[in-house]
């Protein structure tokens, strides 16, 4: 499919355009490609080298000198049966073979949503080891054959020219650019005056790369890499150029690149001379990936799919044999052969990983931890997921209501998200105290760790705070979340709603990016979780719990296992001295749950009553409802009664608790009873409750 379009493509436009017009449609989008991989290098985070270990070493080295020998040797067999005029185009096509470009493989990890597993992580620094090594051996490769060509003294030259350009890159061109950056504002985007000579600067630099003898694209590429992506020069430079290059540049290049080839030149023996080379190089990548992999013990399932992974190829493989192709180091033919054979590799590949690797079955394996199964008196893990400084206040008062004592602490582990910007390699990481590894990064990271760093100190023992920070695509970042919470061992996740509220009452922002996150993780967490909507009396002064002011909480009970996970929470908050809590038992007339909830449900009831026992700051109601407008009007007496009100997210649905309210549901996510909380303009705060295995 992939051949015959840009065949299609090339007949086509060759047959509407005029030659000029050809050229200049080429050099406009090679130009836009530049820019394109400029902001590519500007995503990546060089502290990934640091995480980089010996078996992502190991696996990568083999990864790339075996398909170098298969490469050689088929080469060699080939050579002896019909001997080749293109001896030098065969040797760097055995090079380039050999390659497993960085940016290529976490743009397919990015699309297919495994950007940040376990695997894809791997895969990530593998990848990027091998593109050092063979960017190095074709280094080498490039300067031999100019000793071949010219004198053995001509490579010297040229080392010297490429050493001076990046010195150049690195000690003039970099200093300029963030000099230039630093003229913008703290926390404001940067000028267009600014990004304009920002451009200006790697146009220059393209132009430099080009004249020593370098490619202008991966001058570019290095430029990006150089620079340090902060919230004003990353993030705005790809949110301004980013549909552009990407969006529009990137697929004309490609077809561009398309219009080199030639399909009528492969349909001779010499195509099946160098294709088996090709194939060779292929089948040794393979080999040399799967083998290291399994050695290191790594499941033959997962072993198999970080292979495929390794295996396939994109842009910047096309712009590798479309640069070589322009400076005659390959011919047509091999050209061609190189695209078709990576269009249908890579393919193919993409389809067995789809099938082979779901990362979400770690996680879901696991044995499952509530809140429930955790005794009232011991310690309790969570883990707190934030999205920005406006979330700190809320969840650590919510901490502070989970009674955490020197006796019994509260092991909080606290994840930054932050939404990864294009394709870079996603991060989760855990950040020191005295060597935030990232809070150059984004100013409110720091200050986000040292707000929860401070909130331990002052808890003195009784909370055990560890930051941690994930960068990774908005689809799949329930994966670190649902990770980390294994790894933990946490008993509930806590994560924010995707809508805040101002101090009035009304809705004051609404953040998709978080309502997809929370969807997910409602689906696949191993653990339970929470959904905090916070109106502003959670995210209060902590003073309204460790002053005599009492903090007063409701939690809704119908029945089911989110409502008694919901009511252990309860229980367990009602132990701090501070806290008041009323359970509101809501019981349908003339409906019966099956007898094995009951049973359970009444378990949880015979646990809340042994709290009560002596404790005057829990109370248990009852009230009998016929239908949903019944539970509504019980809900509106609780309005300016409480601070906090905690339900459980499923309830039967053909209960007639919650009869005709499905029909105005505006959060589904949230179940039936969270949902008409969250959307209605109370004033308290409310905690959905889901335990691990959704009804």
């Amino acid at each position: 499919m992939g051949p015959s379009l840009l065949a299609q493509s090339k007949v086509y436009v060759a047959n509407l355009m005029p030659p000029g017009a050809r050229v200049a449609l080429l050099t406009f989008a090679e130009f836009g490609f530049m820019f394109h991989l400029f902001l590519l290098g500007l995503q990546i985070d060089t502290s990934l080298v640091k995480s980089i270990g010996r078996k992502a070493v190991v696996i990568a080295l083999t990864g790339t000198i075996i398909p170098l020998v298969f490469g050689v040797a088929a080469y060699k067999i080939v050579e002896r049966a019909h001997p080749s005029e293109h001896a030098v185009a065969l040797l760097v096509l055995i090079t380039t073979n050999a390659s497993t470009p960085f940016i290529d493989i976490t743009g397919l990890l990015y699309e297919i949503n495994i950007l940040n597993s376990e695997i894809g992580r791997f895969a990530s620094s593998i990848s990027l080891v091998s593109d050092a090594c063979v960017w190095f051996l074709a280094f080498i490769v490039k300067n031999i054959g100019a000793a071949l060509k010219y004198s053995p003294t001509e490579p010297l030259s040229i080392i010297a020219l490429v050493v001076g350009y990046y010195c150049f890159l690195l000690f003039l061109m970099r200093p300029l650019v963030i000099w230039i950056d630093s003229f913008t504002p703290k926390n404001r985007p940067i000028g267009e005056n600014h990004l304009m000579a920002i451009l200006c600067i790697v146009l220059v630099n393209g132009f430099l790369a080009e004249y020593i003898g370098e490619d202008a694209r991966f001058g570019a590429f290095v430029l990006g890499l150089s620079l340090p992506n902060g919230p004003t020069l990353g993030a705005v430079m790809i949110q301004k150029l980013e549909v552009l290059c990407t969006g529009l540049l990137l697929p004309i290049y490609c077809a561009t690149s398309g219009f080199k080839t030639k399909l009528s030149s492969i349909a001779n023996m010499s195509a099946a001379k160098t294709e088996l080379i090709i194939f060779a190089g292929y089948f040794g990548k393979f080999i040399g990936t799967i083998l290291p992999s399994i050695s290191f013990k790594i499941p033959f399932k997962e072993s198999l799919t970080l292979t495929l992974i390794m295996c396939c190829k994109g842009v910047m493989e096309i712009t590798t044999y479309s640069a070589w192709h322009d400076a005659q180091m390959i011919t047509t033919q091999t050209y061609t052969l190189l695209l078709v054979s990576m269009i249908i590799i890579t393919g193919l590949a993409t389809i067995f990983i789809h099938h082979l690797y779901d990362p979400s079955t770690r996680y879901m394996v696991d044995t499952r931890r509530t809140v429930t199964n955790s005794a009232q008196n011991s310690d309790l893990r969570m883990l707190v997921c934030i999205h920005s400084e406006e979330n700190v206040s809320s969840f650590t008062n919510l901490i502070e209501v989970s009674n955490p004592t020197k006796e019994n602490p509260i092991f909080v582990c606290v994840l930054q998200l932050v939404e990864i910007t294009g394709r870079a390699a996603s991060i989760l990481v855990k950040l020191d105290k005295q060597n935030n590894l990232l809070a150059s990064n984004l100013d409110y990271s720091g200050q986000i760790s040292n707000a929860f760093d401070h909130y331990e100190n002052y808890s003195e023992g009784s909370v055990k705070i560890q930051n941690f920070k994930a960068i990774a695509p908005c689809a799949s970042m329930h994966d670190d979340i649902c990770t980390l919470a294994v790894d933990q061992k946490t008993s509930i996740i806590i994560v924010p709603f995707h809508k805040t509220w101002a101090i009035d009452g009304t809705a004051e922002a609404n953040i998709p990016f978080l309502r997809s996150i929370n969807k997910n993780v409602l689906k696949k967490a191993p653990c339970s979780i929470g959904v905090l909507v916070d109106r502003g009396k959670v995210g209060g002064n902590l003073s309204i719990l460790t002053g005599n002011s009492s903090y007063l909480i409701a939690m809704l009970f119908i029945g089911g296992a989110d409502d008694r996970e919901a009511l252990a929470y309860s229980i367990r908050m009602a132990g701090h001295p501070n806290v008041s809590l009323t359970v509101v038992q809501l019981i349908a007339l003339g409906y019966n749950m099956s007898s094995y909830q009951n049973n359970l449900d009444k378990e949880a009831m015979d646990e809340l009553w042994a709290s009560i026992n002596g404790n005057q700051k829990i109370k248990h109601e009852k009230e009998s409802v016929r239908h949903g407008a019944d539970t509504t009007q019980v809900i509106q007496k609780m309005a300016n009664n409480f601070d906090l009100v905690i339900v459980g997210r499923y309830h039967e649905p053909h209960s007639p608790v919650t009869l005709g309210l499905r029909e105005w549901s505006e959060c589904p996510e949230l179940g039936v009873l969270g949902d008409m909380l969250a959307s209605s303009s109370f004033r308290f705060s409310v905690l959905v409750v889901q335990h691990n295995n959704p009804e």
